[in-house]
């Protein structure tokens, strides 16, 4: 069973329940306990587990179709994660950086497959969740997401993430 970081939990509620206000989020709390006392930072939370959640989110307050609360949320949470982890190294921070440190980046939130650099072209990448089969595709959504966070740190404004399945074409 793939499990998901108790950190990345956390830091998704967190920035769920400013998003959606504290009478909304109570309410989606009453049905969950994972929600009502989220994990500590260093639990493994089963994907089945939180993936219903998540569902319920998207359902209550975004668009599943296009996991738009999702990708909201993957957007302010992993903002607020560079803006806190890069105060110090913003400055020697590189793409080549980033894309040599993905897997470790991924190992971070998910305890199933590797992410890894396939094909590379100016400014140009697909990027790879392998050794997964049948990764949600909310997962593919929220990883795309957390790539243009880490360019748009990086000051490329033009940064974007086009999914194909289990594959992430990112150019910038």
């Amino acid at each position: 069973m793939s499990n998901v970081s108790g950190r990345l939990v956390r830091s998704f509620l967190r920035t769920l329940k400013e998003r959606v206000g504290d009478a909304a989020y109570d309410e989606v709390a009453r049905k969950s306990p994972l929600v009502a006392k989220p994990p500590a930072r260093s639990d493994w939370i089963p994907l089945g587990q939180w993936l219903p959640i998540l569902a319920a989110f998207e359902v209550r307050f975004g668009d599943p179709g296009s996991l738009q609360l999702i990708r909201e949320t993957t957007r302010a949470t992993m903002a607020v994660a560079v803006q806190r982890g890069w105060a110090v190294s913003r400055a020697t921070v590189t793409q080549d950086g980033l894309l040599a440190r993905a897997d470790e980046f991924w190992r971070m939130s998910y305890d199933t497959g590797h992410l890894a650099v396939g094909e590379r072209g100016p400014r140009k990448v697909r990027i790879e969740i392998r050794d997964w089969p049948d990764v949600p595709p909310v997962v593919v959504a929220s990883v795309a997401e957390a790539c243009v966070v880490f360019l748009v740190g990086l000051g490329e404004r033009s940064a974007r993430a086009v999914e194909e399945g289990a594959h992430i074409v990112v150019s910038w």
